[in-house]
């Protein structure tokens, strides 16, 4: 399968000379499993294109994602800052094997209403893939697609055009294009479409580090008959620390499926001075503020992030392990995910007397007191093995937080 399909000469016209054309060539030459274009807004689903460019980042491919605001920099629906790699406008003329277009409110109105983006979708050739609202708000709202098979977001669903056979599938594809419901589909969805572009093989191989859903794992361990204490009367408080390297889809799904529950997340930056991180596979956050703005305050739960090399940059900040040690002495929640359990918490004494820990199989080595669960809560201590866990692992911060499994439900 060829992965150089461009665009017609009328789109390029002047405007892939200069600049565009240096950029142009040097993805050319770095891209040999192909490009894809992931566009963002103000209100775009973060979790959505965060999985989107990692996963196909880990499959090989380059991955331009692409602001359609007048700043690189875009607020997302659960306020989650990212900071895109380019300007839309300066992309427009480029060819991509594949555009995957985010949902989100009102990011997918935004992405509609972008005439550099519509002239991208109206002249691409390849492969184009939609998630939550986008196939309903963006595609058909630019009369694309037009009698195709598609799914989307079930909010969105009454109003999506066309047949509607496979309106309930978690993700349908119909020839050059995808299409799937919402966050909690995008891990598929992302992993098909790595497999149309590079086959299953590729697609397998992608997803096996990432630990995703088996039903024939258990999903929350829990050894010993004390834990934290729900947090009654009050909006629960929970800090997710970031740092350069940090696993993105772990820190983002964190924050925006704790905001989702209503609780207060603070997302601090541990590098000295720079609230904007850039993450394992290279995408940008931008912190709401430095660690040491919130260094004095006392959290409910303290939640870690994984990705190397960021959970070694975690766990050598001495103000952070401070406030996990404290954290642990007085019985609150604290967390990792990842690799952080054994290369954050574990050499800084924070899984001394924890009965039973888990964390990403190619670091079960380094834990004393290893599980096979995917999410392990052992005294006040909160694990779990990797990006494809760490909707559970919030689930289950949630669930001990407000104390109501109905929170859960409502969020899941």
């Amino acid at each position: 399968m060829s992965l150089c399909r461009g665009l017609g000469d009328g789109a390029r016209g002047g405007r892939a000379r200069g600049a565009s054309a240096v950029r142009m060539a040097a993805r050319a030459a770095s891209s040999r499993k192909g490009t894809a274009l992931v566009p963002v807004a103000n209100g775009t689903e973060e979790m959505e294109a965060v999985i989107l460019a990692d996963v196909l980042r880990r499959a090989g491919m380059e991955v331009s994602v692409a602001s359609v605001e007048a700043d690189k920099a875009v607020r997302c629906s659960r306020q989650v800052t990212i900071v895109a790699d380019e300007m839309i406008g300066d992309v427009v003329g480029e060819s991509f094997d594949l555009v995957a277009v985010p949902g989100g409110m009102p990011g997918a109105e935004r992405l509609r209403d972008s005439a550099d983006l519509a002239s991208v979708l109206a002249n691409h050739v390849g492969l184009v893939g939609a998630v939550c609202a986008a196939p309903q708000v963006v595609l058909q709202g630019q009369s694309l697609f037009k009698g195709r098979r598609m799914t989307c977001h079930p909010a969105f669903q009454p109003m999506l055009a066309g047949p509607k056979d496979s309106v309930g599938n978690r993700v349908v594809v119909d020839a050059g294009l995808i299409t799937s419901q919402g966050p909690g589909t995008t891990f598929e969805f992302a992993l098909s479409l790595v497999g149309e572009l590079l086959g299953h093989e590729a697609a397998a191989e992608v997803g096996e580090p990432m630990v995703l859903p088996n039903d024939a794992e258990e999903s929350l361990a829990r050894f010993g008959d004390s834990g934290p204490s729900a947090v009654l009367g009050t909006t629960p408080s929970v800090l997710v620390p970031i740092a350069n390297g940090t696993e993105e889809m772990e820190a983002v799904i964190l924050a925006d499926v704790l905001r989702r529950a209503g609780f207060r997340v603070v997302i601090a930056s541990c590098e000295d001075g720079i609230l904007q991180i850039e993450a394992s596979r290279m995408v940008k956050i931008r912190a709401d503020c430095l660690l040491e703005k919130v260094s004095g305050e006392s959290f409910d739960a303290i939640l870690l992030p994984g990705g190397m090399p960021g959970a070694e940059r975690l766990g050598g900040n001495e103000s952070l392990v401070r406030m996990l040690r404290d954290q642990k002495k007085e019985g609150r929640l604290y967390g990792a995910v990842c690799a952080a359990p054994a290369v954050a918490l574990q050499p800084n004494g924070l899984m001394d007397q924890i009965e039973a820990a888990t964390c990403h199989p190619g670091f079960m080595h380094a834990l004393a007191s290893p599980s096979e669960a995917r999410v392990v809560l052992s005294q006040n201590c909160l694990t779990s093995r990797g990006p494809g866990t760490t909707f559970e692992f919030a689930l289950a911060a949630i669930a001990i937080l407000s104390g109501e499994e109905s929170t859960v439900a409502e969020v899941a």
